[in-house]
């Protein structure tokens, strides 16, 4: 027992200065390169939001300069029934006050939510069939270029002959403006397949259909929401040039009979309403996609 003291001991003292040794190691912390990273990628987002604020700025700017010269401008060349911005937001709470506005405003945007989705249906059937076969692209191709290029405000006076002076013919007309742009996008998209994922659908004997929707379709997915970006802007032209020309029901027709009358400023109100509804929905469509494919990034903010 005595003899296997010294042992003891001497493996106590190693226990100890081990230990010591433990404890006086300093606890690691964050060096100097993970400081700079974490720095420069807080300043990279305060660049960011700066560039952001600075563009909003020079959007707000620029919009309030280009209302000055037209205030400006109308009153020192223009004639007193000529529509300025301040006239415009004084007519604002006349406007809102009248029942024919909210007629009209009813039946414009009504036949252009129907138009729209009567086109993207259509429009995309077509395209992807067109795409896919090269027969049917051949038969109708011509026709779709010689009508996506033509201004169709000349083709007004033919549709109110074959719908009369109805809404039928302002419902027409926005399909057919709007249906085009997404006919020739689609069509595009759905020729751009990888061709090793149709030679997959093609060893596995996939049937057509489960080709077009399984494959095809969601290729052309961002071709149909630039369809749908374009056919916007186009149904609400084809919406309110049928009312210019018919004189149905609707704000193209308010702001015609205002203008003429010499209310520009209630005629300026209805225009801006337009232009806000087409904003919601473009800004709609956007929400939209963020929902339903996150994955998907317009090209520019890729």
């Amino acid at each position: 027992m005595s003899a296997d003291a010294p042992h003891i001991r001497a493996g106590a003292r190693k226990l100890r200065q081990a230990s010591a040794v433990t404890q006086a190691v300093p606890e690691e912390r964050p060096g100097p390169g993970r400081g700079t990273a974490r720095n420069d990628a807080d300043s990279t987002q305060a660049k960011g939001r700066a560039s952001l604020w600075q563009a909003t700025a020079l959007r707000v700017g620029a919009g309030i300069l280009l209302l000055a010269i037209w205030q400006v401008g109308a009153k020192l060349f223009a004639p007193s029934y000529i529509a300025t911005p301040v006239g415009a937001i004084g007519a604002i709470p006349g406007v809102l006050g009248d029942s024919s506005f909210w007629s009209s405003t009813g039946a414009t945007l009504l036949a252009i939510v129907e138009g729209l989705a009567i086109a993207v249906v259509a429009g995309t059937v077509i395209g992807l069939a067109m795409g896919r076969l090269p027969d049917l692209n051949r038969i109708l191709g011509m026709y779709v270029g010689a009508f996506y290029a033509i201004p169709l405000i000349a083709i007004v006076p033919l549709i109110t002959v074959w719908f009369g002076y109805t809404p039928q013919a302002r419902l027409a007309m926005v399909v057919l403006e709007a249906v085009l742009p997404i006919i020739y996008n689609v069509a595009e998209g759905s020729r751009q397949v990888s061709s090793v994922y149709l030679d997959v659908t093609r060893i596995h004997h996939a049937p057509w259909w489960r080709v077009w929707g399984g494959v095809v379709f969601p290729n052309a997915t961002p071709y149909v929401l630039a369809g749908v970006d374009l056919a916007l802007g186009r149904a609400v032209i084809g919406a309110v040039v049928a009312e210019y020309v018919t004189a149905i029901n609707g704000l193209g027709y308010y702001i015609i009979f205002n203008v003429r009358s010499f209310h520009e400023d209630q005629g300026a109100v209805a225009l801006v309403v337009i232009v806000l509804f087409a904003l919601a929905v473009r800004a709609l469509v956007n929400l939209t996609i963020a929902r339903v494919m996150p994955w998907y990034r317009p090209a520019k903010e890729a």
